[in-house]
């Protein structure tokens, strides 16, 4: 029920509530020269949750925390690469297709794979394809980024060709684990409809590789809508999604002066989060990912959204 990108805090291991831990660790670390792999930090963590009798959820930075030598195999390659402004930075990333870095990043989950499969603590890992920044889902598709796009061959073809080819390694590099992909939309300029290239993957891997395959959304906040959602939209298509689906909370309630959880209006941090999670439960999640600053500071909330997942 927590996320965390360092140690995990005692309290957390220690709360009896908490079912889980999801782990992260940048590929940049992981994979610091090709076929080198240092797994020293996930060790570590997915040790310490074992002792702990908690699961865990295995993440990788994938695109935003890539090692250089990837950009230095794809440029030799002659691929192609897409800039953007990411909160005012320009920011250049490969093309989510290029099979450079799509071999690349194959043979990282086949490694992950092989360290990790046999783990019974690793219950679920992530997978993502249309990942702009983090793992969440990201294709920036505002008008002035359209025409660069468009020329750079991109299309919903292409997009779901490299879904396949990614949720695929996945599942066979982790035959044993659950796989969540973090769903969104691309906008109408780019694809049929908004959330085409989500809803086509999962129906097609989830024929694919039937009950083992989550849909999850890494956005909720106390103003997301009530279910099952607007039609076509992205809570919509996690409600059509169910039994197999999950969330991950926004933002932090506690520590954060801008309020992202409740659209910037001042709101206690307790009573912010209870909201958040009666809108997971609304939903029908599986599992919810709540940061590891919220579950530390907020164990009445904690104890309260084990108690309604468990009995659901």
């Amino acid at each position: 029920m927590t996320i965390n990108d360092s140690p995990t805090k005692a309290a957390v291991l220690n709360n009896p509530n908490v079912d889980g831990i999801s782990l992260r660790c940048n590929w940049s670390t992981v994979e610091p020269t090709e076929g080198q792999f240092d797994f020293s930090y996930f060790d570590s963590a997915v040790a310490a949750a074992g002792t702990a009798h908690k699961q865990v959820l295995l993440r990788v930075n994938t695109m935003a925390q890539r090692p250089a030598w990837v950009d230095a195999a794809i440029t030799k390659a002659g691929g192609q690469f897409f800039t953007f402004s990411a909160n005012g930075v320009q920011t250049t990333i490969p093309v989510f297709w290029d099979p450079t870095f799509v071999a690349k990043k194959i043979a990282l989950i086949a490694a992950l794979g092989a360290h990790f499969t046999n783990n019974p603590t690793v219950t679920t890992v992530w997978t993502s394809f249309a990942n702009a920044q983090l793992e969440d889902w990201n294709v920036p598709h505002t008008a002035n980024l359209l025409p660069q796009w468009y020329a750079l061959g991109y299309s919903t073809t292409k997009m779901l060709a490299v879904g396949e080819q990614i949720i695929d390694a996945t599942m066979r590099a982790f035959p044993n684990q659950y796989v969540t992909l973090a769903i969104g939309g691309d906008g109408p300029k780019l694809d049929p409809s908004l959330m085409y290239v989500s809803s086509t993957t999962l129906a097609t891997e989830r024929t694919a590789w039937p009950n083992r395959l989550f849909a999850q959304r890494n956005s909720l906040s106390d103003v997301v809508e009530a279910p099952p959602g607007t039609f076509a939209g992205i809570w919509r298509l996690i409600w059509d999604s169910r039994p197999l689906v999950a969330a991950q909370m926004l933002a932090p309630c506690y520590g954060d002066s801008t309020y992202r959880m409740n659209n910037g209006v001042p709101i206690d941090p307790d009573t912010a989060l209870k909201k958040a999670v009666d809108i997971g439960l609304s939903y029908g999640v599986s599992y919810l990912e709540i940061p590891q600053i919220d579950v530390v500071n907020s164990p009445t909330v904690i104890s309260y959204a084990h108690s309604a997942m468990t009995s659901q």
